[in-house]
Formats: structure tokens, C-alpha cells, sequence
């Protein structure tokens, strides 16, 4: 398949546009810096007058208005500037902190300087989420609850894979796979087995906007790290909310900086030729801020023919028209040229040859090339006081060429959608009660193609196609209404209520018709309720409980790849209903400067999706009889001096089939396969007071079945990783340098297993020891 420039192109103008949007920029801020913008800076301390790194600083309007968030540098100082006058909250928060608050008022030209000092307190949870649709507090929330902020993402990383930002995160499963013809080169799930590729039970959302297709289908090929200022992780089913996902939800929010303008140049090089190339721009005016982002990864991978180069940009604007107006548009663009695939290797193979590659990889040319474009745009407007609506639209483009074995794969992908959300508060009878109603539209328009493969020919270059063996339109539409309501009964207690109604329409139009008409559709639908309470019993400690369902459609891949190689849908293929309770524990041990949370979960899933595959290595799935996930996720977070912290996440997983009887076997009563019993992670970090950064991680995954027999396991492993880095700041010039070793012991292990494969070959293997320095050069025009 010829592959035209345009990405190249497209990298260079975005990088352009970076430095001419931002330096016409300059003369516009500098004029009303002089005039009417005020500029608040400062530093936050501890009690003992110490300087505090790595605090989340939020600057928010009032009454209304969109936050700016910052994190204070090794110094302890924070900026923001381009305020227009008015009145603020000022908000400083760590964790193993209490948080602190102040309400000013700036005039216009003022320059501010204010100080904040940070106490280990009881545990007060002040933290405002909008990950549930609508901002509120995180005690408020009767679910498991995780929030990365941007410093935590973005300093001293590679930001190469999402799996170096939420390998900490309890109950979250992620596999850097490094196979980057497939879904990006990551997997992850949330209290549920690894997919084979991309992702289906999560939900993810960029400002806003849906990364997930209304058949279930989340691609997270497009998440820009080097973009992101913050990320929240609701765990557990949130079908109530966002329909498909059961696992849970992601919501990613750019960063937007605190200062005027900003130009930010990183470079990265590697082990296995790994480089990164990346800048951002980004710029803000009382009325509009922007960030554009653009990066090329390249890496010849750890094993043979794992080749890639991986291509991104990502713009978003944010417009305030007015104080309770606010309009953001997103654009982003994923570029693979092509990315080889070494696939799946046999135990042994893995174990005594981890670099090895089955000849067909080369002689069929194995691998993806992907382009996709998604475009959303929000308006945000508050009503009155405590209400606010919201509305997005989206589009998605996506075209995929995918050569496997025996087997060349088209995929041109149309996607749009719609999302409402209305929300409001009341107090009926001197109760406080918030709620939040609205519907989604989702659409999804695939045509799918599928040819021989006649392999390379021998002078090299792209697979070649060979026969027609299918050729289908599928189509999805999906309308879901939800309510969701919150009631506070008194200083301790909150209960939350809500339901959602879900109908999808699966279409699948046979357009090969050599073999007779397999055209079909499927209408699949279900209400979603759930009930849930928070309880504070004490100042240190939040309890909550939560019983929820959940429906998981099969995604049109899983319906179109049939155990026979007709066309159409899997007739015999239905939907996931889960039914989840969940008790879990949060708060803080002032006189130990430890935070905790503590998650249990039991579930019971009808119909679990499993995967099996043909023997010309072409998966399909089938239902299992029941399955239960039972599960407990532990976090503790110990923070002994300002500038000293620890983590520890601990996971357990107890995933089983119920009765389960197949074609391919009896599997009634055994593991699923794909899911570690036990995960541990745990790291530190310190900051010197002269800008020097080291953490250190380790990370151990238990022995898991990677076959419904439960014959054959992925051995447990053991790996650490370090990083160093430096963070120095002269005038307006920010330089952070950082080197890292991943796998720092040399461990041999496979942080990718696809389960149920053809063959035995189950198994991704991961490099030993790895190294990666890099530099980002930050300039901000004052």
C-alpha cells in the first residue's frame, strides 16, 4: 500500500504553527500586561518555612469561570499570569498535605505575590473531580477514585507508552507491549482481563470528548502525554454514566499554562534506536488559551521486525467569551506509516530466544499502517448559580491497512457523536441535592475489507493483495439518556442514585456476495442503574459503597470475526451484563504523613467475552456461562518529609469462570486466563533543594493462565526501573534534563500474553535493561 508524505508535512506545520502562533502572540500579551492583566506569583512552603515541590496549584474565577492549574517548581514558586481583574479562589494541594485555600481580589495591572504554607492535617478530601460529569468532590463520589496531575506525567518520562503514567494506579492493568502495529503498542483494562488489542470495558475522554467508538471500542493511539496537565481514573462499572464500561472511565485534560506564552522543545534518545522529537507551544490571554503539541517517536524495537515510527499532534483552544461562557475545541492526528509486528512466540521461545520472529512475519510483512483524525468541540455555559450545561460534538476518521497472517485487513472508519449534560442543584426540604441528566449520540460507519496475503515480493517493499474474501458496510448507532442525583443528608452523609437506558443498532451490509448474502443487524439494549453512599465517620476517614450494572456490547470486530469465515455478525455472539458491589475506605494517618485507600470489589458477569482463534490465526469470540471478578486494590502514599515520597499499590485479582461449556472444551470452574492474581508496585521520589530528582520503581506481576485450560501460564516477573533528573530555572528559561533505566536488574519477562492462541504462541517478550536520556528546554516570554 503507497504511503504519501502528508504526515511529514503535517508534523512541520503544526511546528510552525506552533512558533508563529505563539510569537503573534507576544506583542498582543506584552500590550495588555501593560494595560489591564494582573500576574499572581508566589511560593508554597511548609511549616517549617521549607520550600514545597510538586504542588498542585489551581487558580479559579468566581463565581464562574475555568480554572488554571500550575505545579510549583523544585523552588517551591508558582505563576500565573494574564489574569484578568476580578475575584479568585487560590487552591494548593500535595498529597500527605492538607489543602490550602485563599479568595482574593485583583485589579487590573496588579502584580500579586502571595505565599502559601502547607500542614500535614486530618484528612479534610477537597479534591473536585468531573470525571463523574459534572465537578464534584471527591468524598462525594461513592467509587473508587484516582487522580494524576501533569508534573506526575510529563516530568523526567519518555511519555512514550500511557503504561509509565498509570503503572501505580491499584486495579488498573497496563502492558507497554512495544508492538506498536497494535493499538499504539499499549494495553489496558480496569478489573478485567487484558484484550488482545486496544481496549473495551474503559471509556477514555480528552477534554471532553470521546476516544471511544459507540460499539465499546477505545483506540488510545492518540493520547498525547506531553499535552496532558491532569488525568482521572473513575474504577469500576460506569455504564450509568457513559454507557459501555464496565471496567470504568479515563478522562485526559490538556495542560494549560500559568504564564503568557510558552515554547517547549524536548529531545529523547534510547536502547533498541529509540528517539523522541516533540514541542509545544502554548499561550494564554484573559479570553483565549491554546496548546499545540507535535512529536515523532521512532524505535527499532527490542525483538526483530518491530520496527515503527510513530507520528502525533494535538491543538486545543479554549475560548471564555464571556465569565460563564467557555468554548474548547480539540483536534488531534495519529500517524503510523507502517509498524512491523514480531506477533506471539511459544513459551520456550521466549524463555531461551525472546528476539526471535516466526519467518511469515517477514515473508507475509506483518504489521499496521493507521491514520486517524478525531475533531470535538464544546460549549460550557452556567446558567445560574449551580447549574450548568454542557454540549459536545465529534468526529472521528480512521483508516487502517493491517497485513496479518495469511490475511490483509482494511479498515475505513467514519465516527460522530453528540454528549448533553444538563446539571443542576436544588434543596427540596433543606436537603442539598445535585443532579446531572442529559443523552448521547453515537455513530460509527466501517467498511471493512479482507484479501489474501501474497506476502513481499521478493525486491522488498509493502505486502501485496491477493483475492477478495470479504468486503462489508457495518454500521452503529447508539442513543442513551441518563439521570444521575446526589442527595447530602447532613455534615456526614451523601447518597447517590441514577439510571441509564442504552439502544444500539448493529448493521452489517455484505458486499461480497460470491458466497451467498450474510447481511444482518442486531438491536441490543438495557437500563443501567446504580445506587451508592459515602460516610464520614471521622475527620481521617471516608467510607462508601457502591451496587451497580453494567451492559458490554460485542465490538463489530468481535461480531464480524466468526468461527467459520462467513461474513456478517456472529448471530450466536450477545452482550456482557455485569452486576457489581463494591465497599472501599479512604483518608489519612496525620502522626504517620500516610494517605490510604482501600478498594473491594464482587462481581458476577453473564455471557463474558472470550477469545478463541481458527487455525489460519484469526481470533473469534464466544460467551462464557458466568464468570465472577472478585477483587481487593490497596494504595498507600507516605510522605515523611516535604520533599521525601513513597507509593505502594497492591492489586488482587480472583477472576473465574462459572459453568462454561464450548465447542473448544469444558473450561467450567477454571481461571480466567489474562489476569495477574497479584500486582505490586512500589516507588519514592526525592526532590533536592537544588533542583536534583530521583525516583525509583519496582514493579511485581504474579503467574497468570494465558489459556481457558489453564495449562500454560506467563511466568511472574520482577522488574525496577530509575530515573534522575534536574530541574533548573534562569529568568525565563526552565531546562530539565533526565536519564532513566528501565528494568534495571535485566530481568527477562513478557509484559504481553494474548490469550487463547493458535499454537501455543501466547507470549510479547519485553527487553532487558533499557537506557533513555533526554532534555526539555522550556522558554517563557514574560
Amino acid at each position: 500500500m503507497a504511503r504519501d508524505g502528508w504526515s511529514v508535512q503535517l508534523s512541520a506545520v503544526v511546528i510552525a504553527l506552533c512558533l508563529s502562533l505563539g510569537f503573534s502572540f507576544v506583542p498582543v500579551l506584552e500590550l495588555n500586561a501593560q494595560t489591564s492583566q494582573a500576574v499572581l506569583t508566589g511560593r508554597v512552603l511548609d511549616a517549617s518555612n521549607a520550600a514545597l515541590p510538586g504542588v498542585a496549584v489551581t487558580l479559579a474565577p468566581q463565581p464562574f469561570g475555568t480554572p488554571r492549574s500550575t505545579v510549583a517548581d523544585a523552588e517551591g514558586r508558582y505563576t500565573f499570569e494574564a489574569l484578568p481583574p476580578g475575584d479568585y479562589r487560590l487552591q494548593a494541594a500535595l498529597a500527605g498535605f492538607g489543602t490550602r485555600e485563599a479568595q482574593l481580589t485583583l485589579a487590573a495591572g496588579e502584580r500579586r505575590t502571595l505565599d502559601l504554607t502547607l500542614e500535614i492535617t486530618p484528612f479534610t478530601e477537597t479534591v473536585t473531580v468531573t470525571v463523574t460529569r459534572t465537578g464534584q468532590e471527591a468524598e462525594r463520589v461513592p467509587n473508587a477514585v484516582s487522580v494524576i496531575e501533569g508534573d506526575v506525567i510529563q516530568a523526567f518520562t519518555r511519555r512514550a507508552s500511557p503504561a509509565e503514567t498509570f503503572a501505580g494506579v491499584p486495579g488498573f492493568q497496563v502492558e507497554n507491549r512495544r508492538n506498536f502495529s497494535l493499538s499504539g503498542g499499549v494495553r489496558f483494562a480496569i478489573r478485567a482481563p487484558l484484550p488482545r488489542f486496544g481496549m473495551r470495558g474503559v471509556q477514555i475522554l480528552q477534554d471532553g470528548v470521546p476516544m471511544t467508538m459507540a460499539d465499546g471500542t477505545t483506540e488510545p493511539t492518540n493520547i498525547d502525554l506531553g499535552s496532558l496537565g491532569r488525568v482521572e481514573v473513575l474504577r469500576g462499572p460506569s455504564s450509568v454514566l457513559y454507557g459501555n464500561s464496565a471496567g470504568g472511565v479515563i478522562t485526559l485534560q490538556s495542560e494549560f499554562p500559568s504564564t503568557r506564552f510558552m515554547i517547549q522543545p524536548d529531545v529523547q534518545w534510547g536502547s533498541y534506536g529509540y528517539q523522541q522529537q516533540a514541542v509545544k507551544a502554548a499561550a494564554t490571554t484573559p479570553k483565549v488559551s491554546y496548546l499545540v503539541s507535535a512529536n515523532r517517536m521512532e524505535t527499532d524495537g527490542f525483538r526483530l521486525h518491530s520496527h515503527a515510527e510513530v507520528r502525533r499532534a494535538n491543538m486545543v483552544v479554549r475560548a471564555a467569551p464571556a465569565s460563564t461562557t467557555e468554548i474548547r475545541g480539540v483536534f488531534n492526528v495519529y500517524d503510523l506509516p507502517f509498524g512491523e509486528s514480531a506477533s506471539t512466540i511459544t513459551l520456550a521461545d521466549a524463555r531461551d530466544n525472546p528476539t526471535s520472529v516466526r519467518p511469515q512475519a517477514f515473508t507475509q510483512g506483518w504489521g499496521e499502517s493507521t491514520t486517524q483524525k478525531q475533531l470535538g468541540l464544546t460549549l460550557q455555559h452556567q446558567l445560574r448559580e449551580g447549574h450548568m450545561l454542557r454540549a459536545t460534538a465529534w468526529g472521528v476518521w480512521r483508516d487502517v491497512w493491517n497485513p496479518i497472517p495469511a490475511a490483509v485487513v482494511t479498515v475505513d472508519r467514519r465516527a460522530a457523536g453528540f454528549r448533553s449534560e444538563y446539571a443542576g442543584s436544588a434543596a427540596p426540604r433543606a436537603v442539598p441535592v445535585t443532579w446531572t441528566t442529559g443523552f448521547d449520540l453515537s455513530l460509527q460507519h466501517d467498511e471493512r475489507a479482507e484479501y489474501g496475503n501474497n506476502g513481499v515480493p521478493p525486491e522488498g517493499g509493502l505486502t501485496q493483495l491477493g483475492a477478495l474474501r470479504l468486503a462489508q458496510l457495518e454500521e452503529v448507532r447508539s442513543v442513551s439518556p441518563f439521570v444521575h442525583v446526589t442527595a447530602q443528608l447532613g455534615d456526614r452523609w451523601n447518597v447517590t442514585g441514577g439510571a441509564r437506558y442504552d439502544r444500539y443498532r448493529f448493521k452489517a451490509t455484505d458486499r461480497f456476495l460470491s458466497n451467498g448474502d450474510q447481511s444482518g443487524e442486531r438491536t441490543l439494549d438495557a437500563v443501567s442503574p446504580m445506587i451508592g453512599v459515602t460516610f464520614v465517620p471521622a475527620s481521617w476517614v471516608n467510607l462508601y459503597s457502591n451496587f451497580a450494572t453494567a451492559y458490554q456490547t460485542p465490538t463489530t470486530v468481535e461480531l464480524s470475526n466468526r468461527p467459520s469465515d462467513e461474513g456478517g455478525f456472529n448471530e450466536d455472539l450477545g452482550p456482557e451484563d455485569l452486576r457489581s458491589f463494591e465497599v472501599g475506605a479512604r483518608g489519612s494517618i496525620t502522626d504517620w504523613r500516610v494517605r490510604f485507600e482501600v478498594a473491594g470489589y464482587f462481581s458476577t458477569i453473564d455471557g463474558a467475552l472470550v477469545r478463541f482463534q481458527r487455525a489460519d490465526e484469526q481470533a473469534y469470540f464466544r460467551n462464557a456461562g458466568e464468570v465472577t471478578r472478585n477483587g481487593l486494590e490497596v494504595l498507600l502514599e507516605w510522605a515523611p518529609t516535604p520533599r521525601v515520597t513513597g507509593r505502594v499499590a497492591y492489586t488482587f485479582q480472583d477472576f473465574h469462570y462459572g459453568r462454561f461449556v464450548a465447542p473448544e472444551g469444558d473450561f467450567s470452574n477454571r481461571t480466567e486466563p489474562g489476569a495477574p492474581p497479584h500486582q505490586v508496585v512500589v516507588g519514592g521520589s526525592y526532590n533536592a533543594p537544588f533542583g536534583l530528582f530521583t525516583s525509583a520503581q519496582a514493579r511485581f506481576v504474579d503467574a497468570y493462565p494465558v489459556n481457558s485450560t489453564n495449562t500454560i501460564e506467563n511466568w511472574a516477573y520482577q522488574v525496577a526501573d530509575v530515573r534522575f533528573g534536574l530541574d533548573r530555572r534562569w529568568n525565563g528559561l526552565r531546562l530539565r534534563p533526565f536519564f532513566s533505566i528501565d528494568n534495571l536488574f535485566d530481568e527477562r519477562y513478557n509484559s504481553s500474553a494474548i490469550v487463547n492462541s493458535i499454537g501455543d504462541r501466547f507470549f510479547e517478550p519485553s527487553p532487558g535493561r533499557e537506557f533513555a536520556v533526554g532534555v526539555t528546554v522550556g522558554f517563557d516570554r514574560f
